[in-house]
């Protein structure tokens, strides 16, 4: 078959063929297209040409179409839809969709199991794979291998969008049977119990721990661990107390028998982000999953 040369050739000749296969008519044909009488009489010409073909042979008041016209009739219109389709905004159907969510979801347990509910009513298809995030390797992310991470921290690096979901606040957790709980203690008599800490970057001091040394004091952690939950299992089991999210404190109350140490002082809230690429920025999918990661976070007590 012969080969044309695409670089050569008008495209929006196309679109004039598309008019005039529709009207069987020059002037109508280019009335429809906003092009003039002449012009489209040049396009059909130049068409003639390229398909070496007359594509339109005259029929009483308008045209009829060529054996050879009749046959690319069908393929011209699905061309032009794939173009346009191209062009389009893309849209997104969640009940519709397919394929896998990649969150890094810090050890959070008061947005991953609403998120997952949330996904299974609205968007059956999709799954969720949660993993762990390490701070210092922003490759995953940068890379698309990850949709979303939730962090506490800035990740500081170029082509990162970053969204706040909520402020949170720090609270103790203690055993419920821990003695602690029978007479108010002052900050500097918590500082000294034993403490278990919860590290999740596993590279730095945590957040209380930068705030309490600003008061001039040093807790006194014996343990560290990476999660909430082991920290709330070590707690139950233990002498140990930890200093943790609120939220997540309120949720572990109901599996652990565990309970909420007043302190004397409030610790600074903190925030809560959800962070992503620029390449998934425009992405309809990636909005309607970001749109209802931050809907379910405003609903967190």
């Amino acid at each position: 078959m012969r080969e044309v040369n695409l670089r050569s050739l008008d495209l929006n000749l196309l679109v004039a063929l598309r008019a005039l296969f529709d009207e069987r008519h020059v002037s109508r044909a280019a009335e429809k297209t906003g092009m003039s009488q002449p012009g489209m009489s040049r396009a059909l010409q130049r068409l003639r040409e390229v398909f070496r073909d007359p594509l339109l042979v005259k029929s009483g008041n308008g045209y009829e179409l060529t054996p050879r016209a009749d046959s690319i009739d069908l393929p011209l219109r699905q061309v032009l839809a794939d173009v346009q389709g191209i062009f389009s905004a893309p849209s997104f159907d969640p009940s519709a969709a397919q394929g896998e969510i990649r969150l890094a979801a810090l050890d959070y347990v008061v947005l991953l199991p609403t998120i997952i509910s949330k996904l299974r009513e609205l968007a059956p298809g999709l799954t969720l794979k949660a993993v762990t995030f390490d701070a210092l390797d922003l490759n995953p992310l940068i890379k698309g291998e990850l949709h979303l991470a939730f962090t506490t921290f800035e990740l500081a690096q170029s082509g990162l969008y970053r969204q706040w979901l909520c402020d949170e606040e720090s609270v103790c957790l203690v055993n419920s049977r821990h003695f602690s709980l029978q007479k108010p203690l002052s900050l500097f008599e918590i500082m000294q119990l034993d403490h278990i800490s919860v590290n999740l970057t596993g590279f730095d001091p945590c957040q209380v721990d930068h705030t309490i040394a600003t008061m001039g004091l040093i807790r006194n952690v014996v343990a560290t661990v990476p999660t909430f939950l082991l920290a709330a299992h070590t707690v139950a089991n233990s002498d140990l107390i930890a200093i943790l999210p609120r939220r997540i404190g309120l949720q572990l109350l109901k599996n652990y028998a565990v309970s909420i140490l007043d302190l004397p002082i409030k610790f600074p809230k903190f925030q809560i982000y959800q962070t992503w690429h620029e390449s998934y920025n425009k992405d309809p999918q990636h909005t309607w999953l970001r749109k209802l990661t931050a809907d379910i976070a405003q609903t967190l007590k």
